[in-house]
């Protein structure tokens, strides 16, 4: 072994890598990590509601179309929501 490589072997099991300094080095990359994952599922959440929302007016047309109220009842929740 060169020089070098002996200052590489001892630098790696020096006790900088044992005891509770090696726990705090992974509970920080977990932490992280999870952090990252929450941050990039919440903005793909966000997105993702705001391209796909619908107005309240394009809500109840569809459930009209869909036979979920009857004339009346659309004519009415529909003038509700253009007063409001």
């Amino acid at each position: 072994m060169h020089q070098d490589d002996n200052y590489f072997w001892e630098a790696m099991h020096d006790n900088h890598w044992e005891g509770p300094g090696i726990w705090f080095f992974w509970i920080t990359i977990v932490i992280l990590v999870v952090l990252i994952l929450y941050f990039l599922m919440r903005s793909t959440q966000r997105s993702a509601y705001s391209q796909s929302k619908e107005s309240p007016l394009d809500i109840l047309k569809r459930r009209y179309a869909n036979g979920e109220m009857t004339s009346e009842e659309f004519e009415e929740r529909k003038r509700i929501l253009e007063s409001s």
